[in-house]
Formats: structure tokens, sequence, C-alpha cells
């Protein structure tokens, strides 16, 4: 196979929106979504390309300070000032799932203004216990109708079923892209890790399975890869859909070989389960196994011991199988759920014996030049 993977996501990093045109003009419709809440299998099933809406770090927001707080998150911000601008004018339709305070209230605003021919609120509860599964299963359901009317085809338990084993297989190459990041050195860079994320999330999941087994094949045997580095870091937070970040980090001196972010292992570390009513074990996935702060987990009669190994043990089990030897927690500027969690898992992952940094950014490419002084010597240490 020729060696064409890694350049073809990096184009699609630099220009999401140009294979989702290419399949528009071709009848393709395409349906965008915000979050890794929003059930990707049920909008493959009815025949839609899921499409994840990111904002621009290197577009100023200028359209949207007409509409929003300069307080609002500048994540949403930049999505709803693109929007506005015209790039997301191919989307037949959204998928909003009430991920968090900003989003929920960026709603009403986004439809108002952008009259969108489709949009669909998803509700997903705080909790994942069963009370709350109940409701969501509800509401997956009521999802999986309202797309059969939208687009005149019915959503079969046996295309449902496929649907997951396609997304499932795509779960799985991620897992072994990120398999190649644990040896020493690793064999690809964080920031190439980042670009293929981002390029994936605007292409048909069977394209992205193909295109997937192309880029390990390819990292497998190419030489050009990361050198060994003293520093062995992972990144924790939420929307990181920009290298560049990334790349300050590795300019520094480190390899980031590991993430918790939005974009990252929380999208696609756990699969759907097979077996069952799918729409049951597509509902107990989204809203059970994706290890978000804006999710509440422990509480009742767990420990303090306990409730902090319920939210953070997955973080732990990165920083052992990845050798990790350091920390960046990143969050968004005005983000309480991530802000919120930062004291706990500061200390949590202090308390393995990996130092932490923790930085603070407004998704902007102007917010990063700052930044690579505290970067540098968090390497220096680490290293």
């Amino acid at each position: 196979m020729s060696a064409t993977g890694l350049r073809r996501a990096k184009e699609l990093y630099h220009d999401r929106g140009r294979r989702a045109r290419e399949l528009k003009a071709e009848g393709q419709r395409v349906m965008g979504y915000f979050c890794c809440y929003t059930p990707l299998e049920m909008m493959t099933a009815a025949g839609l390309l899921p499409y994840r809406i990111m904002g621009d770090t290197r577009e100023p927001t200028t359209v949207a300070d007409s509409y929003l707080d300069t307080n609002f998150c500048p994540y949403v911000r930049s999505c709803f000032d693109i929007a506005m601008k015209g790039r997301y004018d191919f989307l037949d339709g959204l998928v909003w799932p009430s991920a968090c305070d900003n989003l929920i209230n960026l709603a009403e605003v986004w439809t108002y203004n952008m009259r969108p021919p489709y949009f669909f609120p998803l509700d997903v509860p705080r909790v994942p216990d069963e009370l709350a599964l109940g409701f969501f299963k509800e509401e997956v359901g009521s999802l999986k109708a309202s797309l059969e009317r939208l687009t005149g085809r019915e959503i079969t338990p046996e295309g449902l079923i496929e649907a997951i084993k396609l997304h499932n297989e795509n779960r799985a190459l991620l897992r072994e892209l990120y398999e190649l990041r644990k040896g020493e050195p690793p064999l690809i860079y964080g920031s190439e890790v980042t670009q293929i994320l981002v390029g994936v999330m605007s292409l048909p999941v069977e394209e992205v399975n193909e295109m997937l087994r192309a880029i390990i094949e390819e990292v497998r045997s190419r030489r050009d890869g990361p050198q060994p580095r003293s520093a062995r870091l992972l990144i924790s937070g939420n929307e990181l859909d920009d290298s560049t970040l990334i790349e300050v980090v590795e300019e520094c001196g480190a390899n980031v070989v590991a993430d918790d972010l939005c974009i990252g292992t929380r999208f696609f570390w756990k699969d759907v389960e097979m077996g069952g009513a799918p729409v049951a074990a597509i509902s107990r996935r989204y809203l059970g196994d994706i290890a978000c702060p804006r999710t509440f987990r422990g509480g009742g009669d767990l420990t303090r011991e306990q409730e902090l190994a319920e939210r953070f043990g997955h973080i732990r089990d990165f920083v052992r199988d990845f050798n990790v030897n350091g920390a960046i927690i990143y969050v968004l500027k005005y983000c309480d759920a991530e802000e919120w969690d930062v004291p706990d898992l500061r200390d949590y992952i202090q308390e393995l014996g990996i130092p932490v940094l923790h930085i603070e950014h407004d998704y902007s490419m102007a917010a990063v030049a700052p930044l690579r002084t505290r970067l540098q010597a968090f390497v220096e240490m680490v290293g």
C-alpha cells in the first residue's frame, strides 16, 4: 500500500470541510454534531455522514461578539463565529447534546440565527446510574425516530448492529494507533495523532477505517518518527483540536504519548458492547463509558480514595501503560466542569509520582506563544 495515509490525514486536518462538501455534491446528507456524547452509530445507520463541529483557533472571533458574552467558552464562541461566516453551510442539520452549560445556552442562539433545516436536542443526563440510563435510552430512541422521519429510511436492528460494528472497528483502529506510542521512542508524534483525529471526524466511518489501516501500516515502517526523549507526557483536558500546542511541547524536547481529551481517548477508548438490544447498548456506552467531568461519578458511600479512583482511574492506567512521567492539564477558559476537576485531578496525578503543569487556554493561536516558557521549564524539570 502506498504511503499516503498520513499525508491524506494532514490534508484533511488543514481543510476539514473539503471531503464533506464533495460528498454533499454527490447527494450525501451531512449531519453536524458536537461532543463525544453524540451516538454516531445512529447517524451512520440512517445513511448520514456525522461531521464533528469544531472551531478555528486561527480565525479571530468577530461576528460572535455581537451575540455572545466574552466570558462564554472560547471554543463554543469560535464554532458559532465561523458558522455565522458560512463555514458550515453544507450541513443538513445538527444533533445537539446537552453536554455543558455553554452548549445548552448556545442552542437557541444558533437555531434562531442560523435556521438549520434539522435540529435535534439530545438531553444527556449528568449521572450514569440506572435511572438516568433508562431516560437516556428513551432519548436515543427519540433520536432514532426523528432521523427516520428526516431520511424516510427505517433504522432496523440489523442496520444499527452493522453501524455499531463499523464504529467499533474504528475505535479498535484508533487504539491500535495509540499502541504505537507506547514504545521508546514512540513511532508517531502526538501532534500527528491530533491531526489524524481532527481529520477522521469529517469522513464516513468506512473511509476513516481504510485510512487508519493505511496510516498504521505506514507508521510501523517509516524511519523518520520521533526521537527518544526523557520526558514522556500525557495531556488531559477538553477541546484540543489544533496541533500547535503539542508541536510546541515537542519542540521543547518532550514526546506526548497519551491523552485524556475530548477528541482523544474520551472519544473512542470504549466500544459499544455487542449483544442485546442495540439502542440499549449504544445508550449505555455513551452515557456510562465516556470519562468526562460533565458527568458526575463517585459520591454515595465511597471513600475519598474510591471516589477519585472512580473519576480518574483511567488516567492512572494511561500513566502506567504509556510510561508517562509528566502530565499537562489543559483547560479552556470559562469551562467550569473541567476547572472544578483540576484540584482533585492534579492531586491524584501527583500522588502517582507524576509532576503536573496546569495551563488555561483561550482557544487561539495568540495564546500559545506566551506558554512556551512555562512549557519549556516544565519539560526540563520532567527530563
